[in-house]
């Protein structure tokens, strides 16, 4: 029995080594880019036996349009002057399916330096291309504007509405640090929001309860909402934003809120029925918002004209029941503290039965059934004052006399 010698088994070993890798082809080639070994991996992967390529040439594995352009052998050529190169192109499979090939073409040389064959290595990237093109498709489809973040804060992806929303074009932002689209002020900040997000990252909207701005490539800024989603990669966490432009939103809220406050003061308005005697007719259903209103309402109407009476008619409040109480109570309690009377009207039976049943107390407020009645009462309450002042005012006359 003959022993192998250290060549023969040192040779054994390295090609045992190169059939136990399963995700890449490996395969020699001589001096001409013929087949000189082919690796298990290269049959499971081009579906050729070695015996069916080897002494060929690789070029059998490219596309007819590679071949016609003389492509397989400007690459040796390349390799023999400037050494190792990487390469992505479609090769053809046995069946004649084509398939994405990643990899790379390294000089095999002897002692002297001279070109003695290549090595090929070769990866199946078909899968791995077509998920990114989905990711690139989905992406760009999205109806948001969409930009990935590396964890050092550099925008690695964006997508053409993230061009139109930012006024970027897509070379100026790949590369850069996301600040680049937040309003200066904010930067600093948000670096450490930024990091703070990668050190524990999760699906959430970003700076929920806050206000967030962005920037245009022109300086201009513009209301903005923006999710955050982490992408796990061979790279590491990327983190996906998607950005929408709530400017249109925005408006339309501050315009309904407009709207309601006029709508509020139109429900609730101030009259000035005298001098110095204000009414405030009460429609419909009081709640915390319109209660407030009410209230401010009368308050700045008593500041403007000095008013000494304020007659609240409720004829209009379809029920009574502790909170619209305790709302206007609060109201009377104010305007008091103004020097204003309260005088409540329009009470009917059975508002005034439900509260007597509520025990609901007013204190001293008066009250009468309507609002004629209301107004005699608040004339007579200035006549009182009236008469009140007059009577003080000639006491001072005459202690000033007597001084």
């Amino acid at each position: 029995m003959t022993m192998p010698t250290g060549g023969e088994q040192g040779s054994r070993d390295l090609e045992a080594m190169l059939d136990a890798i399963t995700d890449h082809a490996v395969i020699k080639l001589g001096p001409e880019g013929e087949v000189a070994r082919w690796s298990r991996a290269a049959e499971r992967m081009t579906g050729y036996a070695a015996g069916e390529v080897v002494g060929r040439s690789l070029a059998l594995l490219r596309t007819e349009e590679d071949r016609a352009a003389g492509l397989p052998e400007q690459e040796l050529a390349a390799v023999r002057e400037h050494g190792r190169r990487e390469f992505q192109g479609w090769w053809v499979r046995k069946s004649g399916e084509r398939f994405l090939a990643q990899g790379s073409l390294t000089p095999v040389e002897d002692e002297s330096g001279a070109v003695t064959g290549f090595v090929e290595v070769l990866r199946d990237a078909t899968e791995s291309a077509r998920a990114e093109s989905l990711f690139h498709g989905l992406l760009e489809s999205a109806p948001d504007a969409m930009v990935i973040v590396g964890q050092d804060g550099r925008i690695v992806l964006v997508n053409r509405q993230a061009e139109a929303l930012f006024g970027f074009e897509r070379a100026e932002l790949v590369g850069r640090e996301i600040e680049v689209l937040v309003p200066p002020r904010y930067r600093d900040r948000h670096v450490g929001h930024r990091n703070g997000f990668l050190g524990a990252p999760q699906v959430r909207p970003m700076g929920v309860g806050l206000q967030l701005s962005g920037v245009r490539r022109n300086g201009t800024e513009f209301p903005v909402e923006i999710s955050l989603s982490p992408l796990e990669t061979a790279e590491g966490t990327l983190v996906a934003a998607a950005i929408r432009d709530v400017t249109e939103r925005r408006e339309t809220e501050q315009r309904l809120q407009r709207q309601r406050d006029e709508i509020l003061e139109l429900s609730t308005p101030v009259i000035q029925v005298w001098d110095k005697v204000l009414a405030l007719p009460i429609i419909g259903t009081l709640d915390t918002l319109r209660a407030t209103r009410l209230t401010e309402g009368l308050l700045e109407k008593i500041a403007q004209t000095q008013a000494e009476v304020a007659i609240l008619d409720i004829s209009g409040v379809p029920t009574i029941d502790t909170q619209v109480a305790q709302h206007l109570l609060k109201t009377v309690q104010a305007a008091a503290l103004m020097g204003t009377v309260s005088i409540m009207s329009g009470v009917r039976p059975e508002t005034a039965q439900s509260m007597v049943h509520l025990g609901i107390d007013m204190g001293r407020l008066r009250s009468r059934n309507t609002l004629q009645d209301a107004l005699q009462l608040a004339l007579a309450v200035l006549a009182e004052r009236a008469g009140t002042a007059e009577t003080a005012a000639r006491a001072l006359t005459r202690g000033g006399h007597g001084a």
